[in-house]
C-alpha cells in the first residue's frame, strides 16, 4: 500500500490514469455545438441576416469540470484509497503467513480483522509474494500446517471465514504444524486480544522462522456467563474494564412471538472489570426466557442460553407437617422444604388450595389424595408433574393397588429389615443408569435404605423403573400419564425408612426430578434417553457472532466431549441427553495476551477508513449533474434558435 500522507491506496497502479484527464479535456473541449434550427419563408428574406446570440463552438467549462471530476473520482476510488490507513508490517520479499485468531472473542471486530488481513494479502499479491491464511478455530486446515499459495486462493478463504462459537484454539503442538512451511517467513497475527492455551509456544515457534507482527483489537470485550448458585445469576465481564451495558433477557412473550422480556443491569458499584447480576425476576417471566445476551455485543461470548438451571419452578408441599414442637425433624416435609427452598418456589397447603395456584410440581409426602383425587389426574393429564414419597401411612391403606395415581401397583404392606419381607439389612442405591436423569450423580457409600414399598410384578416394570437399590427391587419409578407425569420414591422423604433423606444426594436427586417436569424441558420431551448412552445431542446452536441457527450436520456429543465445554464438535447451544436439557455457554474469564518478541501495532491506529464507496458515489453525482447541465443547455440553443 503506497501512502501520500494520511492517505494510503491499495493499488496506486491505477492512479497512472489520470495522466489522461488534459487529453480528455481537449476532447471534450473540441465537441461541436448541437445543430439548431432556423424558420425562413425564403432566400430572400436571409439576405443581410444577422445572429444577435452567436453560439459558442466549445463545451461551456463548467460542464467540462463536471465530466473531468466524475472520471477522477471514479480513478481514485479503483485505487482502493483508505484514510488514515493501518499500519503495514515489515517490508519484504519473503512468505507471508497471516494468523487470524476465530474464537467468539475474534467477533465484534471481524470486519476491521478481515479488512486488515485483505489489506495485506492485496500488498503481498501487488509485491508478488506467497501467501498463507491460518484461521485459529481449532478446525483450520483440518490437522494440516499453513499452505503458500497465491493472494488469490488466501483472498478466497478470507472471504469465506467467520469466527467460530468457542474459544480461539490453537495447534497443540506447532513445531509440526510449521513442518512443510518454508525455513524463514514473516507473520502477521491478527489477535483477538486475549491469552489462549498454546499461544505463548506458538509465538515462539513463529519468532523463530521470522518477524512477527501482532494486531491488537481497538474495542473493548464482553463476555457473559452464569454464576451456579442457589439462586442463579449472570457474571459480565469486560476487557478492559469500564462502563458495563445492560442485560437483556430474550424468550417468547404470551403470544409466542420472541421479543425482549426484560433488561438487568449491574449495581452502580459493581467491579467494572467482573460484575455480578442477579436474575431477580417472576417465576412466570424466568421461566419463559430463553436467553441473556448482552446489548451491544454481537459475539457469541456475550450469550447466555437459558436450560434447566436458569428456569424456577413454582412447586407446591402437601402432607403430614407434624408442626408440633419438638416434631419438625419427623415431618417428610421438613427434609423436602430444606432441600427445594433454595432451587424453587414453594407453596403449602392442601390439595385444593395448591392447585388453583398452578404450580410445576406437587409433591404428595405419605400421603393419599382422598377427595381431590379426580381433580389432581386432570392437572397431571393437562402437563403436572406428581411426585408421591412413600411411608407408614401408604403402606397401611387397604386399597393401596387401586390408587389410580402411581406409576406402578404396590402390594400392602412394606419391606423393612427384620420384617416379613426382610432382605436381611439395610441395601445400598445401585449405581445409576447413564442416560437416566440422575445419570452422573455420585453414590455416597453411607446412604442406605432399609425399608420400602414393593410393586407388583409387571412386565412394564422395568421400563418404568429410574432407580433402584443394589439388589434390583425399584427404588423411584414413574409413568406417563397424558401431558403429565406421576413418580414415586418407594421410600420416605424422612429419616423414618433410611438415610437417603440426610444426604445431599437427596438434594441432587430432587433437583433432578424438578427438572425433569414436563414444563421444564417443554411439553414434548421425550420420555426416553436417545440409544448413544451418555451422549448429547444439539436442538439448537450459535454461530460466532451469537445468532442462533439449526444444528445441522452436527452428530450426537459423546458426555466426556460435552463436559470439556464449546469446541468444533460441540459448539455453544442447547443440547438435550434424554429429558436433561443443558446449555454449553461460550463466555468466561478472559486474560489479556503478552505478545513478547513481537512488534504490536497501536491499537488506536489499526483501523483505517475505506473512501473508495464515497469517491464512486461522487462519480456518479457529477455524472447526474452532468446530464442534467448538458439538458439545461441544450434547452437554451433551442429557446434562442427559436426567438
Amino acid at each position: 500500500m503506497m501512502t501520500l500522507g494520511p492517505l494510503g491506496f491499495a493499488a496506486p497502479w491505477l492512479l497512472t490514469a489520470g495522466l489522461a484527464l488534459p487529453l480528455l479535456w481537449l476532447l471534450l473541449r473540441a465537441v461541436p455545438p448541437a445543430p439548431r434550427e432556423v424558420e425562413f419563408p425564403g432566400t430572400a428574406l436571409l439576405l443581410g441576416l444577422a445572429d444577435p446570440a452567436p453560439v459558442t463552438r466549445h463545451t461551456p467549462w463548467w460542464l467540462l469540470a463536471l465530466r473531468l471530476l466524475a472520471v477522477a473520482a471514479a480513478i481514485i476510488a479503483f485505487a482502493g484509497p483508505v484514510w488514515r490507513p493501518q499500519p503495514q508490517a515489515a517490508g519484504g520479499d519473503g512468505p507471508l503467513l497471516v494468523l487470524m485468531d476465530a474464537g467468539w472473542a475474534a467477533a465484534p471486530g471481524w470486519a476491521e480483522a478481515q479488512a486488515r488481513a485483505r489489506a495485506s494479502v492485496d500488498r503481498a499479491q501487488a509485491q508478488g509474494r506467497p501467501v498463507a491464511l491460518w484461521l485459529a478455530d481449532g478446525q483450520g486446515g483440518r490437522g494440516q500446517g499453513p499452505v503458500f499459495g497465491t493472494a488469490t486462493d488466501a483472498a478466497a478463504t478470507l472471504r469465506a471465514a467467520s469466527p467460530q462459537p468457542w474459544e480461539t484454539r490453537y495447534s497443540a503442538d506447532p513445531a509440526a504444524m510449521l513442518g512443510d512451511a518454508p525455513a524463514q517467513f514473516q507473520t502477521l497475527w491478527i489477535a483477538d486480544g486475549l491469552d489462549h492455551p498454546g499461544r505463548a509456544s506458538l509465538l515462539a515457534a513463529l519468532a523463530a522462522r521470522g518477524a512477527v507482527t501482532v494486531a491488537v483489537p481497538a474495542r473493548p470485550l464482553l463476555s457473559l456467563a452464569v454464576q451456579d448458585s442457589a439462586q442463579p445469576s449472570l457474571i459480565l465481564r469486560a476487557h478492559p474494564p469500564g462502563p458495563l451495558p445492560e442485560v437483556l433477557a430474550m424468550g417468547p412473550d404470551p403470544q409466542g412471538i420472541p421479543r425482549q422480556l426484560a433488561r438487568l443491569r449491574a449495581a452502580a458499584d459493581s467491579d467494572p472489570a467482573a460484575a455480578v447480576i442477579p436474575i431477580d425476576l417472576p417465576p412466570e417471566l424466568r421461566n419463559r426466557i430463553t436467553s441473556f445476551a448482552v446489548e451491544g455485543a454481537a459475539s457469541a461470548g456475550a450469550v447466555v442460553l437459558a436450560d434447566d438451571r436458569m428456569r424456577r419452578r413454582k412447586l407446591a408441599l402437601v402432607g403430614d407437617a407434624r408442626a408440633t414442637e419438638g416434631q419438625h425433624l419427623l415431618s417428610p416435609l421438613h427434609y423436602l422444604r430444606q432441600a427445594l427452598a433454595p432451587s424453587t418456589d414453594l407453596i403449602e397447603g392442601t390439595l385444593t388450595d395448591v392447585l388453583q395456584a398452578s404450580p410445576d410440581v406437587v409433591v404428595l409426602a405419605d400421603t393419599a389424595p382422598g377427595a381431590q383425587a379426580q381433580e389432581l389426574a386432570e392437572w397431571v393429564v393437562q402437563g403436572g408433574l406428581l411426585v408421591r414419597f412413600a411411608g407408614p401411612r401408604m403402606a397401611a391403606q387397604p386399597d393401596l393397588s387401586q390408587d389410580g395415581l402411581l406409576p406402578v401397583r404396590l402390594r400392602p404392606g412394606g419391606r423393612d429389615a427384620g420384617g416379613a419381607l426382610s432382605w436381611g439389612e439395610p441395601r445400598a442405591l445401585a449405581p445409576f443408569t447413564a442416560d437416566g436423569i440422575f445419570a452422573g450423580l455420585a453414590i455416597p457409600a453411607d446412604v442406605l435404605v432399609r425399608a420400602q414399598l414393593l410393586p407388583e410384578p409387571d412386565p412394564d416394570l422395568a421400563a418404568r423403573t429410574i432407580a433402584q437399590l443394589e439388589d434390583g427391587t425399584p427404588l423411584v419409578t414413574r409413568d406417563s400419564v397424558g401431558a403429565g407425569r406421576i413418580l414415586l420414591v418407594h421410600t420416605t422423604a424422612n429419616a423414618e425408612w433410611g438415610n437417603l433423606a440426610l444426604s445431599g444426594l437427596f438434594v441432587a436427586m430432587l433437583d433432578r426430578i424438578v427438572q425433569s417436569a414436563p414444563g421444564a424441558a417443554g411439553a414434548d420431551a421425550p420420555d426416553t434417553a436417545p440409544a448413544e448412552t451418555g451422549h448429547w445431542a444439539a436442538q439448537l446452536v450459535l454461530d460466532g457472532f451469537g445468532r442462533p441457527r439449526a444444528p445441522e450436520g452436527l452428530a450426537p456429543v459423546a458426555a466426556e466431549d460435552f463436559a470439556q465445554g464449546p469446541g468444533p464438535l460441540a459448539p455453544a447451544g442447547v443440547y438435550a441427553s434424554g429429558e436433561r436439557q443443558a446449555a454449553l455457554n461460550a463466555g468466561g474469564p478472559m486474560v489479556a495476551a503478552d505478545w513478547p518478541g513481537a512488534t504490536v501495532e497501536a491499537a488506536e491506529a489499526a483501523p483505517g477508513t475505506p473512501l473508495g464507496g464515497w469517491l464512486l458515489a461522487l462519480a456518479g453525482l457529477a455524472l447526474a449533474a452532468d446530464a442534467l447541465g448538458s439538458a439545461l443547455v441544450a434547452g437554451g440553443r433551442r429557446r434562442m434558435g427559436v426567438a
